[in-house]
């Protein structure tokens, strides 16, 4: 069953309901109250009788005239008995033998009355007592019909069902107006997403309404997904195109290195070493650019950190002393403040983080790459220093970019494959941090990470007071070019 169907039942069933609740409890009040009137006229009626019964017989009169007075009485299609205590009737009038016959005679000593329902309707009887002429209490015995009430009764019904029709097919348009209002963006956003399906676009639905609902924010929201996602899919082209053209150049390199063996490697030495050489070098260097291409695509980078404190000394000093022994470069640690320096990050994340932006400035920068460590008020920094060739203003808001170099020929001699600096945001991001930098050609270039001092209350709140990492020019063991460069 459509969804259309299921709001139009819904509504419809829904109006039915309440109307035929409200409508029952109009009926039955009606009826109610109908009866109560008509039991307080018949008893109103019975107690005149009584009286003129009464003063009939003060009067001496004898049973016949009361029977004629009576008479008078007489209800249309009704009865009037006079019943003893054996409930022996004393006097019948009525019109009517068979009300007789079906109705019982009944003493009271008291005011009552009862409803009796019978084939042509229902009737009303009241009783009332009185003193008779032999001096025994006796009850006088009012029958009546409700045809009357049962007419207005019958009225009524018709008047509440055309009532409920007359409501029940505004409610059907109703119904139906407004499943069409509700799914119009839902068949559009259907027809939009299989056009885009069939055809490989991403296209976006047309919405001129504000999004103060829930489907204007339905369409805001598929809106925005689109552009994520057309936004991804350009980022995985690029991605790609950029992958396979790092690959071909190692893999050329090495299809000509083998190619040159097998034909001269047997009789030349010297070609035999150097094709080994060039081979073992494309081959490790394609090995370290395909392990940081799978790194950067994993999408389980939160799910696979563990966060704690970390003091960010020990962390600096633990990720330089491994750099300083295998490059022989001099890199220097200074804190400037005699107190420790934490940050909230995985400690393994942040190593990499660290050896990503000091390989890069060693590899851009002859001189000494310096760390300093300070605190202030608004939390901690570390300051990472070279004095490298910097990074042209142009180039400076792309380094980021996977791929990305500032000099390509220079980056390919260093080793660098333009991933560095994206992995390095990755890592950032995934602290809930911000990574920047400032550059000035021939002086060096200042990379600024910021990380929490503590763990962040939700996903979409900072907690004030962050820590600084600041280092000048770095990318990763084969980042974007001069600082991402590599």
């Amino acid at each position: 069953m459509s969804l259309s169907r299921k709001i139009q039942l819904f509504t419809t069933g829904m109006m039915l309901f309440l109307l035929v609740a409200i409508n029952a409890g109009i009926y039955f009040l009606f009826q109610a109250q109908a009866t109560q009137a008509e039991v307080e006229r018949l008893e109103g009626k019975a107690e005149s009788i009584v009286r003129a019964v009464t003063l009939s017989m003060d009067r001496g009169r004898d049973t016949p005239s009361i029977t004629d007075l009576l008479r008078v009485y007489l209800p249309e299609n009704g009865m009037i008995r006079i019943i003893n205590a054996d409930r022996v009737a004393l006097l019948t009038v009525t019109e009517q033998p068979d009300l007789n016959d079906e109705v019982a005679p009944a003493f009271q000593d008291r005011q009552h009355h009862r409803l009796l329902q019978r084939e042509d309707g229902r009737y009303l009887t009241v009783y009332y007592p009185l003193v008779w002429v032999d001096g025994k209490v006796a009850t006088l015995e009012v029958t009546e019909s409700l045809e009357l009430v049962e007419e207005n009764l019958q009225i009524l019904r018709w008047v509440l069902l055309f009532a409920t029709l007359l409501i029940l097919i505004p409610t059907i348009i109703a119904g139906t107006l407004l499943s069409r209002l509700i799914l119009r963006p839902i068949h559009s956003l259907i027809q939009t997403m299989e056009a885009n399906r069939r055809q490989g676009t991403f296209q976006r639905l047309q919405w001129n309404q504000p999004a103060k609902d829930e489907l204007g924010q339905m369409v805001s929201t598929y809106n925005k997904m689109m552009d994520w996602m057309e936004d991804s899919f350009h980022k995985q082209e690029q991605f790609v195109s950029d992958a396979s053209h790092e690959l071909k150049t190692p893999l050329t390199v090495i299809e000509s290195y083998a190619s040159l063996l097998k034909r001269w490697g047997r009789e030349k030495p010297e070609v035999r070493e150097e094709a080994l050489d060039a081979i073992l070098a494309e081959a490790k260097r394609m090995k370290s650019l395909t392990h940081q291409m799978l790194d950067l695509a994993r999408d389980d980078t939160h799910e696979r950190m563990q966060f704690q404190q970390v003091d960010l000394e020990q962390l600096c000093r633990e990720t330089v002393r491994p750099l300083i022994r295998t490059t022989g470069r001099p890199i220097e640690v200074v804190m400037e403040e005699a107190e420790a320096v934490t940050a909230w990050g995985d400690p393994e994340k942040l190593k990499q983080l660290l050896f990503i932006l000091i390989d890069n400035a060693l590899k851009y920068s002859e001189d000494t790459v310096k760390v300093r460590i300070a605190s202030a008020a608004e939390g901690a920094r570390i300051h990472v220093e070279d004095r490298g060739i910097g990074i042209p203003k142009e180039d400076q808001e792309k380094i980021f970019e996977r791929f990305y170099r500032v000099d390509k020929a220079r980056s390919r001699q260093t080793g660098g494959s333009g991933l560095g600096l994206s992995i390095a945001k990755r890592i950032v991001e995934a602290h809930q941090g911000r990574i920047s930098l400032t550059s000035e050609e021939g002086k060096g270039t200042i990379i600024t990470v910021t990380l929490p001092l503590h763990p962040n209350r939700d996903d979409d709140t900072r907690i004030p007071g962050l820590v600084e990492l600041s280092a000048r020019r770095f990318g990763d063991a084969g980042d974007t070019g001069r600082m991402g460069r590599s």
